[in-house]
């Protein structure tokens, strides 16, 4: 029994090992080889699309690992490259773009950005999520580094439940923070900032702007509040709040 204790450590060791990090980064990869010979083809976690034949496989382009600052804990940044989507009835598959050099971060089958709502069953009314599948997603290099990443802006998409007709949902050059499903209706809100003092970041020094999106007119998301409207808030803040003369 004893002589058995060495090779137990060291399955051990080697499984402790293999566990601690897998982290992926094929864009630095692929900067210094951009061969085909030289990329790598990584499926995650296939997901099913619920009432349907159809499977999307997310393609695996950057998995980092990192930990909190002061604490025990940690996460996972994880982007894709590409999706396919697969139909286990016909054997057909496609990519969800062809020739679109995006990093996707989030695919939403039934939920939204906000912790508040998780899901979406309605008797009643409009279910997007019934026939619409919502990414957020970074397709721009904004800040002129020669990568994407999340410095750039996060736009976000829309596609049908089978991957086609994939569309841009929110307005350029905004970076969107949360978003969220109007109930029972075809519309989107958003939070996003726009770089308005020009200096190529997304950070506190840009204001939040209220945008909304109806996914029925095939247009990208514009402002809530037009500028007169801003204007006269602006009005009402300085009159309200103005000192009292005494």
């Amino acid at each position: 029994m004893l002589k058995q204790l060495p090779i137990v450590i060291t399955i051990l060791i080697l499984t402790a090992c293999n566990d601690t990090k897998h982290d992926v980064n094929l864009q630095q990869d692929l900067k210094n080889d951009s061969t085909a010979k030289a990329s790598q083809i990584i499926f995650a976690e296939p997901q099913i699309i619920d009432s349907s034949h159809t499977i999307i496989y997310p393609l695996l382009f950057e998995k980092t690992s990192y930990s909190s600052y002061g604490s025990s804990g940690g996460g996972e940044k994880t982007s894709y490259w590409n999706l396919i989507f697969y139909n286990t009835e016909t054997a057909q598959q496609h990519l969800l773009t062809s020739d679109k050099k995006m990093l996707i971060y989030s695919i939403n089958l039934s939920g939204s950005s906000s912790s508040s709502s998780s899901s979406y069953i309605w008797t009643n009314g409009i279910n997007i999520f019934k026939s619409n599948i919502i990414y957020t997603a970074v397709s721009k290099d904004y800040n002129l580094n020669n990568q994407l990443d999340q410095d750039d802006p996060t736009y976000l998409y829309v596609s049908d439940k089978e991957g086609g007709n994939f569309r841009q949902i929110s307005p350029e050059d905004y970076n969107v923070i949360s978003w969220d499903v109007v109930k029972a209706t075809s519309k989107i809100i958003m939070q996003g900032q726009k770089d308005e003092n020009g200096d190529k970041k997304f950070d506190d020094n840009d204001k939040m702007i209220p945008l909304i999106v109806d996914l029925t007119l095939m247009k990208p998301a514009s402002e809530t509040f037009n500028s007169t409207y801003i204007d006269t808030l602006k009005q009402k803040l300085s009159n309200i709040w103005k000192p009292i003369q005494k």
